[in-house]
């Protein structure tokens, strides 16, 4: 299938066409500027502000708005300023800017409130060290002169104490921390004060050692008094979220980031912006223990938006925007050059997000964003890492919109049923909303009736109504509901019970567990029921250590028969579940599952869990593995993708009794050797050069359903899987493809593939840089001060070439896709037809593209 070895780049171009955006003003990009041209949407426009000198000013990476129109700005590794922005279309050396009169900064978050600043210091400047400080102006002069340690935080650096803000009762303070802080000691949390790892096989972690010693809880929010008493623990399992944000129904918000070195890999998590509620768990964890978003103890995210590095957020409340983005949530990301605009629904009591990509340059290393309602602006700041600084503002000017402007460019829209699991029938948003906010209140012992106000909505089909169900319950005395636990019928919120009383019991009370969990018949359940299940078994088996034979025997008997599934996640889950009972056969039914995977992320998945078990292997078996561990090291990912791979087929190798090794002695000696990445295809024969014209007619004639299983096979053949998710398969490099049949027609995702230099978008497109004769393409992944990071291949993150800011000579967006034309040119016309339906369907095979069709 030569030609077809292109396919995965067919959506870094095009499929995602959407055309946006009017360039607007910004600086030229050259050398050493802070920003490159800022593009937005029509309407909009883009208004440099003030430009920082680094030498004596720094890089400033934290905003907060004070009561008289003006702003605070805090330099990474420097002090405090204060700015008095230019009148909106004026000349930027109108802007004001003083030196506040303290000797503190340092900040990663500001926060201004009735006179007072508060600041929260990241690092040690002076003798002030990490943690947040409370600024007074005592004497009325317009300047600091009293500060205060309101609390210490340990922690430091990019993954440090961040982002402050007001809670939306105007008495009490939110704070978020990276994963590399210290939680303190609290007064009190929301969240159940129980978490582990809760992973059923040993950890791999970090292959080059990135957060190798970080354990739960990671990054976290807290809630606490003004004056920084009563610190309440909010939500739990972050990576590293840089600030947060209340919308207007005060529902809390944020950006948590991804780990960009996991790329390729099964546990990859994208950014996200998350609904932070109290007493959440989202779930993540170091080196490969990252959950699920799907598991019963865990609540999934509003929206993803693909790789890059989350830094400022910032709700539109205050700017004079047209409404819809009045009510947006801004959200930056500092690798990429991009301000996300995201639109958040309303979706039972929490919210799902579509993501507009709605400011763009580069570089444009946003670190930081704030509303000033006295001109009605978007004030950003551009910098990090003592790279060059500069203040931006964007304002509405309404100019050049018409009914022919383009749309906005959408990167990502999510699926509502995100939120929704299987049980009782979700409610309407409002009464679902106030529903949760009031089982929030139980997130603490809460006295006799809450039980009573709990126990009828641990069965919810909300995901977020089902999990603040099951905190508050933890949160009660365990004996007043474990036999109510035990004895529920209703299949949900028995699961869910469960999942309570495995956190919350202890090893004596197994046996009660066990024999509950398998009165369920697993195979009656739904495969989202039975990934409930199995979470729920696996609480158990981890938190009710040392199990007892019986226990074990009871729940291999209930699951044994159901491995192979016809669902990947069951079949992941249950496989590993199985690993750790050590029920025999396993290893003969992972084999084939990993040899005939959709995914390379499947295979992996299959393969890290074969890789710890040590029983039921034959030389044949042992031989598949590591021919597939040789065949993965063509496969491309992040930094530590291919680190994973090693230390999984190193622990494997580890487990080979030495009575085994002889017949594979010289294949477990050699090491395994990094290849190029590829993507591996099947040769194929030219069929025809399909024009544009022709593909179109052939699609719009054809009236017989489609092979969904075919159209799959073209799909992961080609090596898409490779880049893009489609139903939750794939990897994350690229964006996701589920709901690309719902935003554009057949004939746009045709021409995006027949003629992919027609329109690139703006975020997948390469930029050509020129520097000392030599010319290097690809996309920024990095800056600093002095160099600038391309990666220079999509299948291969990690590579990568560094350019010093003082030798490029000139730089500009390249009018070359990375998707080659003649892509179809090896395919049937049942096969185009079959791959059209499959990416117009989102990957759904009971869709009416396929009904009917023979083999489905």
């Amino acid at each position: 299938m030569a030609a077809a070895r292109h396919f995965s780049s067919l959506l870094h171009l095009a499929i995602l066409t959407a055309l946006a955006v009017g360039a607007v003003t910004g600086a030229p990009t050259a050398r050493g500027e802070a920003a490159g041209k800022i593009s937005l949407p029509a309407g909009f426009k883009a208004e440099l502000v003030y430009e920082v000198p680094a030498e004596t000013q720094g890089s400033w990476v934290a905003l907060t708005p004070d009561d008289k129109g003006r702003l605070i700005a805090s330099d990474q590794d420097g002090l405090l300023y204060r700015i008095t922005p230019s009148p909106i279309g004026s000349d930027p050396s109108k802007t004001k800017v003083e030196k506040l009169n303290v000797k503190l900064g340092m900040a990663q978050g500001l926060l201004f409130h009735k006179g007072q600043l508060y600041v929260v210091v990241n690092g040690q400047i002076g003798s002030f060290t990490s943690g947040l400080y409370r600024l007074t102006d005592t004497n009325k002069d317009d300047q600091f002169d009293r500060i205060e340690q309101l609390r210490v935080f340990g922690g430091a650096g990019e993954h440090g104490p961040h982002g402050i803000v007001l809670g939306p009762d105007g008495k009490s303070l939110y704070v978020v921390c990276g994963n590399h802080t210290d939680p303190p000691l609290f007064s009190s949390s929301a969240v159940p004060v129980r978490w582990q790892e809760d992973q059923l096989l040993p950890l791999i972690t970090d292959p080059n050692g990135h957060a190798a010693a970080i354990r739960a809880p990671g990054g976290w929010f807290a809630k606490m008094d003004l004056d920084g008493d009563n610190l309440e623990l909010f939500s739990i399992g972050y990576r590293n979220s840089y600030d947060l944000a209340f919308n207007e129904a005060g529902d809390l918000f944020t950006f948590d980031s991804d780990m960009e070195w996991d790329i390729g890999t099964p546990w990859y998590r994208p950014t996200r912006i998350c609904h932070v509620t109290s007493g959440s768990e989202f779930g993540w964890r170091t080196g490969n223990n990252v959950w699920p978003s799907y598991y019963i103890d865990s609540v999934p995210a509003a929206a993803d938006a693909g790789p890059g590095s989350p830094t400022g957020v910032a709700f539109g409340a205050g700017t004079k925007f047209p409404e819809k983005y009045q009510k947006a949530l801004f959200a930056a990301d500092w690798s990429y050059g991009n301000i996300y605009a995201v639109h958040l629904t309303p979706s039972g009591s929490s919210y799902t997000g579509e993501i507009e990509r709605f400011a763009f340059a580069m570089p444009l290393g946003v670190t930081d964003m704030a509303v000033l309602p006295q001109d009605g602006a978007l004030y950003f700041a551009v910098g990090g890492r003592k790279s060059a600084s500069a203040l931006y503002r964007i304002v509405w000017t309404g100019e050049g919109v018409s009914a022919d402007s383009p749309p906005p460019e959408v990167i990502a829209v999510n699926d509502p049923q995100r939120i929704f699991g299987s049980g009782t029938p979700p409610l309407p948003p409002a009464e679902a909303h106030a529903l949760r906010r009031s089982l929030e209140k139980l997130n603490r012992p809460s006295g006799p009736d809450a039980i009573k106000q709990i126990w009828p909505h641990l069965g919810s089909s909300d995901r977020f109504i089902k999990n603040v169900a099951r905190t508050a319950l933890e949160h009660q005395p365990f004996a007043e509901w474990q036999a109510k636990a035990l004895s529920e019928t209703n299949v949900d919120a028995k699961l869910n019970a469960l999942a309570a009383y495995a956190r919350c019991a202890n090893s004596s009370q197994q046996e009660a567990w066990v024999t509950a969990l398998t009165s369920i018949n697993f195979a009656e359940l739904s495969p989202e029921q039975q990934l409930d299940y199995l979470r729920v078994a696996a609480l158990g088996v981890i938190r009710l250590e040392p199990l007892q034979s019986k226990t074990r025997q009871k729940l291999v008997s209930a699951l044994d028969a159901y491995l192979p599934a016809k669902n990947h996640f069951v079949n992941r889950d249950l496989g590993n579940l199985l690993i750790r009972l050590r029920a025999p056969g396993v290893v003969n039914r992972l084999i084939p599952l990993l040899e005939n995977a959709a995914t390379p992320e499947d295979a992996i998945d299959f393969a890290v869990s074969l890789s710890a078990v040590q029983e039921g292997w034959t030389t044949e078996s042992r031989v598949k593995l590591l021919d597939w561990f040789d065949r993965a090291a063509h496969i491309g990912g992040g930094h530590s993708f291919f680190g994973y791979l090693v230390s999984a087929r190193d622990r494997f190798i580890a487990g080979i009794p030495s009575a085994d090794r002889a017949p594979i002695a010289e294949r477990i000696s050699k090491p395994l050797i990094e290849q190029t990445a590829q993507i591996d295809v099947q040769s194929r024969p030219l069929v025809k050069q399909w024009t544009l014209e022709e593909v179109t007619k052939l699609v719009e004639d054809d009236k017989s359903p489609r092979n969904f299983a075919n159209g799959q096979k073209m799909f992961s053949a080609a090596g898409c899987y490779n880049c893009h998710r489609v139903a939750g398969a794939g990897s994350s490099i690229g964006p996701d493809l589920t709901g690309v049949g719902g935003r554009f027609g057949a004939g746009d995702i045709l021409r995006s593939v027949i003629d992919p230099n027609h329109t690139i978008s703006d975020q997948y497109q390469q930029m050509v840089f020129e520097t000392n004769g030599r010319t290097i393409v690809g996309r920024v992944s990095n800056i600093s001060n002095d160099e600038i990071m391309v990666s220079t291949n999509m299948l291969d993150p990690k590579k990568t070439e560094s350019i010093r800011r003082s030798e490029l000579d000139n730089q500009h967006p390249s009018d070359v896709s990375m998707m080659p034309s003649g892509l179809l040119n090896t395919l049937t016309d049942d096969e185009i037809l079959d791959l059209v339906a499959f990416l117009r369907s989102g990957g759904k095979p009971d869709h009416e593209f396929f009904r009917s069709a023979e083999g489905q």
